[in-house]
């Protein structure tokens, strides 16, 4: 790995709030919610994903998105997202007063029957409708293809079929582009081709990762998509995560770790590492279901 080819800064994509916390059962107070976001943004994150904008009856731990995003702490320069599955998410979030949101749809047919209940065509879809509705109201949309590195239910998944879906949601107006590691099937080989395919594939989009963690592997994932150009990297506080629709799935790769190993590296993330450090504690301590 040289140095002089790796850039100056990257930016961390922090999901704890929504993807670390949506797979909890016992619901969390929302008061517990807000200051953990509110330690984030202290902490110098640029990019939080704060809730879900799903009906209560398939993500519970959600349900009270509309009062999280309202009074948490938003400071100047930081941008709150919030993902939605569909165009009454959508509704919901601009209500809410949202200038970013995140779509989510798989690569593989099976898990995104089993997580949105839609296939991939209808998923394409809806998420054009999604773009063309959110452009009216100034709203940027974000989006995820989970199972980008392999699926939980079908295994192997086409390279090129998640190029193709990366290049249709840049056409729909999609600013950016994350590759879902959605049950840490990736490998530093996976983790370096996959980005780089669909980088070529991209005109205009930004394209970020975000892997699972699979007893540390993770990590090697990460630099690995770093050394084909990635510089945007999606993490959770604490290492918090998982999928209720995709079994095996894991937490995601822990921001404050991925902070220090950058910083080690020369490489800035604009984020304070102590403070970090106490974010990924307070997130474990919200948490029930994870054993890190």
């Amino acid at each position: 790995m040289n140095a002089e080819d790796l850039p100056k800064n990257v930016t961390i994509f922090e999901v704890g709030p929504r993807d670390g916390l949506q797979n909890e059962s016992e619901f969390i107070p929302t008061d517990k919610k807000i200051e953990f976001i509110n330690k984030l943004t202290d902490a110098g994150c640029r990019r939080i994903e704060v809730t879900s904008f799903v009906h209560p009856k398939w993500v519970p731990q959600m349900k009270d998105a509309k009062e999280v995003f309202s009074r948490i702490n938003k400071k100047e320069g930081v941008v709150y997202n919030a993902l939605i599955p569909n165009i009454r998410g959508l509704e919901l979030a601009i209500d809410a007063g949202l200038k970013e949101v995140v779509t989510i749809m798989s690569s593989s047919e099976s898990h995104n029957k089993k997580n949105i209940n839609m296939s991939v065509d209808e998923s394409l879809r809806e998420i054009e409708e999604i773009n063309k509705k959110a452009a009216t109201f100034g709203v940027k949309v974000r989006s995820y293809i989970a199972t980008s590195f392999g699926c939980p239910i079908e295994g192997y998944i086409d390279p090129e079929k998640v190029a193709d879906i990366g290049a249709a949601l840049e056409s729909y107006g999609s600013y950016e582009i994350s590759l879902g590691d959605t049950t840490g099937m990736a490998n530093p080989m996976s983790a370096y081709s996959i980005p780089k395919l669909v980088r070529s594939k991209l005109k205009k989009s930004s394209l970020a990762v975000h892997y699972h963690r699979f007893n540390g592997m993770e990590l090697a994932n990460n630099l690995a998509s770093l050394q084909a150009g990635i510089t945007i990297f999606d993490g959770a506080a604490g290492g918090l995560g998982g999928c209720p629709y995709a079994p095996g799935a894991t937490g995601n790769t822990a921001t404050e770790i991925m902070v220090e190993m950058f910083e080690r590296m020369g490489i800035s993330t604009g984020i304070d590492i102590e403070k970090i450090k106490d974010c990924g504690s307070f997130a474990k301590s919200l948490c029930t279901l994870c054993h890190i």
